[in-house]
């Protein structure tokens, strides 16, 4: 993601969710490395923990579309909130 600017509140969110998997999975994310971003957010999105799927949330939210654009064009990671869409008709 070298070529796309993250803003400081993505970086927050992805700093919450590399410190999450580390203490709680001892999995070691650098924040530096776009392949280690990639699969610290793929991780997060397939993740059952609250704590991570909550700061992925977040970190998509405020995520400039052109950074959205990215993650579903060339690695299939679509927006969390479009698995609860159907749950609004209930």
């Amino acid at each position: 993601m070298k070529q796309l600017l993250l803003n400081q509140t993505c970086v927050f969110h992805l700093t919450r969710m590399a410190f999450r998997a580390q203490s709680k999975y001892k999995k070691r994310y650098h924040l530096t490395n776009d392949e280690d971003l990639v699969e610290l957010i793929r991780f997060a999105d397939s993740s059952r923990d609250i704590e991570l799927r909550r700061n992925f949330m977040l970190f998509y939210i405020n995520c400039p579309d052109d950074i959205k654009d990215y993650l579903e064009s060339n690695h299939d990671i679509h927006s969390p909130m479009e698995r609860y869409q159907s749950l609004g008709s209930l």
